[in-house]
């Protein structure tokens, strides 16, 4: 393999807008931050390996300083992304060590250090599996929440657990990816549908008929969402 090897000094605060020949692996020792690219900005901290593709423009900025360890060269045959991947260091942090011990190695033998790389590789494709399973988990539960929003049984939990995950994993993993726990979800949803029944209804259905037609048995409370999530009461968007 054809290696690029590199560590950055401790503390930085940004690193300029650059780009790549060939994929980037980043592992961040230390910080948080973002790295920013034209595909939009993904958020980093301590044990977040990024792979940036060949030729993507990107660049890293932290409030107080981060530190990395920074592979490329040699993956390309290996790796298919069009953006920039986002992964998780595992509880053992074997990404972490693999590339600490890469780093070390960076002047030692080629067949040593290409053996490195492999298992460095391995891991991360390990991990993307992962990732791809959790992604799937959670499109699944968007789906089941969307179809059973209006339901006023609703078992979140129930729901939640069919990913084959503990409740509190699969709520954290939930929120990194859609950006909402799953709470918030199912009230967007619920409050979207009262808003389209608003608009089209307004002067044949009262406000409780359509707080329970949006799974709401109680109006006090859907009123209170329904202020949160669209900054006004229900009576004051229907008078709109």
């Amino acid at each position: 393999m054809n290696l690029q090897i590199n560590r950055t000094a401790d503390g930085v605060i940004k690193y300029p807008p650059h780009k790549h020949r060939d994929y980037e692996i980043m592992l961040y020792l230390e910080g948080e931050g973002y790295m920013y690219t034209a595909q939009g900005n993904v958020p980093f901290k301590q044990g977040t390996i990024l792979v940036v593709p060949s030729r993507v423009e990107h660049g890293s900025v932290s409030q107080n300083g981060f530190r990395t360890i920074s592979i490329e060269g040699g993956f390309g045959s290996y790796l298919h992304f069009d953006t920039v991947m986002s992964l998780a260091d595992n509880e053992l942090q074997e990404g972490t060590v693999l590339a600490k011990l890469i780093y070390a190695n960076r002047y030692a033998d080629d067949t040593y250090l290409t053996s490195l790389c492999t298992a460095y590789l391995c891991f991360l494709m390990q991990r993307v599996e992962i990732e791809d399973k959790i992604h799937r988990g959670v499109e699944r539960i968007v789906r089941e929440i969307s179809q059973n929003a209006l339901d006023p049984e609703i078992d979140l939990i129930k729901i939640l657990l069919t990913s084959g995950y503990s409740e509190d994993y699969i709520r954290a993993c939930f929120k990194k990816i859609t950006g909402k726990t799953p709470t918030d979800f199912l009230t967007d949803v619920r409050i979207k549908h009262a808003c389209y029944l608003i608009d089209i209804y307004k002067d044949t259905l009262t406000l409780s008929e359509i707080a329970e037609q949006c799974g709401y048995v109680d109006y006090i409370y859907f009123s209170k969402k329904f202020k949160t999530v669209m900054g006004m009461s229900p009576r004051v968007y229907r008078g709109q």
